[in-house]
């Protein structure tokens, strides 16, 4: 066969797609990983215009008596601590000579009694005055028109790599040849 050199040669052939299992997906480590994405969040201002008081009446009795629990419990121990370790004995003394009295006694049962009675009387009277000031609340922000407030949406709060060039992948008709 001889080659015509006035002739206009075909044109060259387009390169051949490497297969399938040669093309592999890029190894990111994780540092790297953590260091592409960023977190994007949607800022939204909202306004709060009512405030159940049934829900603050449950949500400041349950507060209020754990607190009263903890602070119980806080005066027991450091009551077990300072008869331990002599203090209630020596301010005993202490106040039977300054008084000059015959005899002085702490009577632990009656102050805890009453520690712990007046510990529920400020569990109901601190409830009691969160409700009211939600009430309160309620009658003003009707006058008002609520309290302005911008929060984060957390719905679209999510991890979103940052933008890369998309990855080149050959159509179906080519990798089946």
């Amino acid at each position: 066969m001889s080659i015509d050199p006035g002739r206009v040669s075909d044109p060259p052939a387009a390169p051949v797609p490497a297969p399938a299992s040669a093309r592999q997906p890029v190894k990111v480590t994780p540092r790297e990983y953590r260091r592409a994405v960023r977190l994007q969040a949607r800022r939204v201002r909202r306004v709060i215009r009512h405030i159940e008081p049934w829900s603050v009446l449950k949500i400041s009795l349950i507060f209020y008596v754990c607190l009263w629990v903890i602070v119980m419990l806080a005066g027991v121990m450091l009551w077990s601590i300072a008869v331990g370790s002599g203090t209630v004995d020596d301010t005993e003394s202490f106040i039977e000579e300054l008084f000059a009295l015959q005899e002085f006694k702490f009577n632990a049962n009656q102050i805890f009694r009453g520690f712990a009675v007046g510990g529920l009387v400020l569990v109901v009277a601190g409830t009691f005055f969160n409700v009211l000031l939600c009430v309160l609340f309620n009658l003003i922000s009707d006058l008002t028109g609520g309290m302005r407030v911008t929060v984060i949406e957390e719905e679209t709060a999510r991890q979103r790599p940052r933008t890369r060039p998309p990855r080149f992948r050959w159509p179906n008709w080519i990798a089946r040849k």
